[in-house]
């Protein structure tokens, strides 16, 4: 996983120095300082591996011509993985370069991971997916965050190899999650939709995919600790300028809080006392603000020719 977060730092910077949103030095020294403020969990799990998928898609993206099957092949993986990278095929397909061969090589990298898997396990693969439908609030997601804030969450449980809340709302919270996830990707698929309109350049993929990545993050139940290492390859790549800069400033700062909740202060989280929840909200807040700034800024605020 170590290994995999470095190649992921070297094709970043190099994506960096390609798009020229920002000197790149600044992407790669955010993208170092997020992995190492995450090193709790950056590696003990295999989201190092998203990340790699999703800094090779960057990159390839970034090169164009022939590297965009690349682009879809490493996207095909990363979705076998775990299932979000397949949320950037969506910028990539837009800009129609290579579109119908790409999507032809996404479909074969997961088919290559999948049918052997649904052959050979046969029900019990269904059941993997079946079984993260069925998890409940996670305790550090954005709804457990909402929840505690407004005195909802009366206890924690252990469930599905996570901590989840309990209390009144939970429910409510849980049975809307997959349709505020569904709002959220819709509108930021508009939004992709929008700029495609008005010439979809190879240096916004990384704004549009990080930007589809936190909708789902932000609408899902589940928000654990390592999600962040699938936005150190895209958010600091995605806004130039100034924007750039406030950016990188709110992802590391992002990364930062996510250390210091787990596992600095996770057993206030659990138990409910100061600064467990805070430093959560703070967090998540940062995250919705992240999300809003990929969506509203105009492309003129976030260019490449900005000061």
């Amino acid at each position: 996983m170590a290994l995999a977060l470095v190649a992921s730092l070297f094709l970043a910077a190099l994506a960096a120095r390609r798009l020229g949103t920002l000197p790149p030095l600044v992407p790669a020294a955010t993208f170092a300082a997020g992995a190492m403020a995450l090193y709790p969990v950056a590696v003990t799990r295999y989201d190092a591996v998203v990340t790699l998928t999703l800094a090779l898609a960057v990159c390839g993206a970034a090169l164009g011509g022939r590297w965009l099957l690349l682009s879809y092949a490493s996207l095909g993986y990363g979705a076998a993985a775990k299932l979000v990278p397949a949320l950037a095929v969506l910028p990539l397909a837009l800009s129609g370069r290579r579109a119908v061969r790409g999507l032809l090589a996404f479909a074969a990298v997961l088919g290559l991971c999948f049918v052997p898997a649904l052959l050979f396990a046969g029900e019990r693969f269904m059941d993997s997916f079946a079984y993260h439908a069925q998890r409940g609030v996670q305790v550090e997601s954005l709804w457990a965050s909402a929840l505690m804030l407004a005195g909802q969450v009366s206890g924690i449980a252990f469930e599905f190899g996570a901590f989840e809340v309990r209390g009144e709302g939970v429910g409510l919270a849980s049975s809307l999650s997959l349709p505020v996830t569904a709002v959220l990707l819709t509108v930021t698929a508009l939004f992709v939709y929008r700029d495609h309109r008005t010439g979809l350049a190879a240096e916004r993929f990384p704004r549009h995919a990080a930007a589809l990545i936190l909708a789902f993050m932000l609408g899902s139940k589940v928000l654990s600790p390592q999600y962040m290492l699938w936005l150190l390859p895209l958010v600091p790549l995605s806004l130039g300028g100034l924007a750039g800069y406030g950016a990188c400033a709110l992802l590391l700062a992002a990364c930062v809080l996510t250390s210091r909740i787990f596992p600095v202060h996770y057993a206030d989280l659990l138990n409910l006392r100061t600064p467990g929840p805070e430093l959560l909200l703070a967090r998540n807040l940062i995250l919705v603000l992240l999300w809003v700034m990929l969506l509203s800024l105009p492309q003129r605020l976030a260019s490449r020719e900005d000061p």
